[in-house]
């Protein structure tokens, strides 16, 4: 054979060797991908749309052990209804106008340490001026601030500036007493604090209504009135934004469009003798009424006159603290003494019985105790009147004019 094949074999061979060895260094310095694939991620083929896999939800799960060596998959967790975790409340209900607050979100903040009274067109008379007092000197570092006609209503336009349906119903409303009701309550909703007719004296300090155990459940502090299963609406202490107020808001204003439309007239038009009765449309009763219904949507349960009335010391009903009504109604419950301290004194001034629902209806009104017999009968019959305890009329003969002065548990 020529020396120059001999050449050529030795060079094949020496390539062939080289491929060989080439190819054996790339293969053992190859390893298995470790992949790890978390929920929503996808490690598809080239081409597959990583944003659309083909995956149903019907389709089963991967189990791990049929997956290729080195491969781990860490399974979806399943995604709970939210719910933040410092807020754990149910679902808010769908009926109230105003927006829902959850009762953690309340509880986490104090009561507002605010004194909110309103005074008529007539001004405070020296009694009343007394009752205020008792006030600042049972509670020194309450603020305090009492409306009259004009600043409550520039009240309700700046603090309800996004709920037009609120300041037109508030503002179209002629009669005293229904619009005082309704500021209440808007008061409260809006600020917080305590509200309280300007015949009432104060004999505790606010900050010890509260027993220990329930201060850091209470959003929402009452007292029950005489008859021991409808919440006093002289006094009320709540905290801004609770959903029972915005509740009472609610029934109240349903309350009065339905009474306008029971009548066949307008907001504006409305007058005492046109309500059916307005301790049911805009106060204690109404209020009543709403703040339990709005406690049983809140539970899942119904909630009723029956889980308040005989109270001998206070009960929590989910965040709203009832209080026996030694508490606030004292005075009209022949001052019990089984049921607590007595916490503030309602003189029932009574200065919205009459036909026009407020001061400056042209009549005269005493205090009364809610039965028909108390000054404003006392001065009937000094005048020379006669008097019909079951209706509360009374006919002064003096000058051949008749004054009806309607009596009412307030």
């Amino acid at each position: 054979m020529p020396r120059s094949s001999y050449y050529l074999l030795a060079l094949l061979l020496s390539f062939i060797a080289t491929i060989l060895w080439f190819s054996s260094s790339v293969k053992s310095s190859t390893k298995t991908p470790i992949l790890t694939l978390s929920y929503g991620s996808c490690s598809c083929p080239p081409g597959t749309d990583e944003a659309n896999p083909d995956l149903t939800p019907s389709s089963p799960p991967i189990k791990p052990s049929s997956l290729p060596t080195g491969i781990t998959v860490s399974s979806p967790s399943p995604i709970p209804a939210f719910h933040p975790a410092s807020d754990p409340d149910p679902e808010p209900p769908t009926s109230y106008y105003l927006p829902y607050t959850p009762t953690t979100k309340l509880s986490r903040h104090p009561f507002p340490s605010k004194l909110w009274q309103k005074a008529g067109p007539n001004g405070i008379d020296q009694d009343r001026s007394r009752d205020i007092q008792s006030w600042l000197s049972q509670n020194p570092s309450l603020r305090h601030e009492i409306f009259t006609d004009g600043s409550a209503e520039q009240y309700v336009r700046e603090q309800f500036a996004k709920f037009p349906d609120i300041i037109d119903i508030y503002t179209d409303l002629r009669v005293p007493i229904l619009k005082a009701d309704f500021l209440r309550q808007l008061i409260l909703y809006a600020d917080g604090g305590v509200w309280s007719d300007l015949d009432v004296t104060c004999h505790i300090p606010i900050d010890s209504w509260i027993p220990e155990k329930y201060k850091n459940a209470t959003n929402l502090v009452v007292g029950l009135e005489f008859d021991g299963n409808q919440f006093a609406s002289w006094t009320v202490m709540a905290k801004p934004r609770s959903n029972h107020i915005a509740a009472a808001i609610e029934y109240i204003m349903d309350a009065l469009e339905g009474s306008a439309e029971q009548a066949n007239t307008t907001i504006s038009g409305l007058t005492m003798k046109t309500i059916s009765d307005v301790v049911a449309v805009t106060g204690p009763q109404a209020m009543t009424r709403a703040i339990l219904k709005s406690i049983s949507s809140e539970l899942g349960q119904v909630v009723d006159g029956g889980n308040v009335s005989g109270l001998h010391e206070p009960v929590l009903l989910h965040d709203v603290l009832v209080l026996p009504n030694a508490a606030f109604g004292a005075l009209q419950a022949g001052w019990p003494t089984d049921q607590g301290p007595y916490l503030v004194e309602h003189h029932y001034a009574g200065s919205w019985k009459n036909d026009h629902g407020g001061e400056g209806g042209g009549h005269k009104d005493g205090d009364g105790d809610g039965a028909g017999d108390g000054s404003v009968k006392k001065e009937a019959e000094q005048e020379g009147g006669q008097v019909d305890g079951q209706n509360g009329e009374q006919k002064g003969e003096s000058e051949g004019e008749e004054v009806k002065s309607e009596i009412r548990e307030r």
